[in-house]
């Protein structure tokens, strides 16, 4: 997405609030905030300054509950 020119703003709502509004689901999804489904995935790193850390994922939750961790 980088390459073909988004800048990382739009990557984020690419990956965040925009699927969300597609699919009716934004009073739901797409954003931290309470009542929200708590679907959260920590990256190594600040993808802000290097995209690549976008691919580097080291926990994922759904729903609130830990569906992914990388070993310590």
């Amino acid at each position: 997405m980088q390459k073909a020119g988004l800048s990382y703003p739009r990557i984020l709502a690419a990956l965040t609030t925009a699927p969300g509004s597609r699919f009716g689901a934004s009073a739901r999804t797409g954003q931290l905030a309470v009542g929200f489904d708590a679907d959260i995935v920590l990256v190594e790193g600040d993808p802000a300054q290097d995209i690549r850390a976008l691919g580097r994922v080291r926990a994922t939750w759904r729903g609130g509950r830990v569906i992914y961790r990388t070993a310590p």
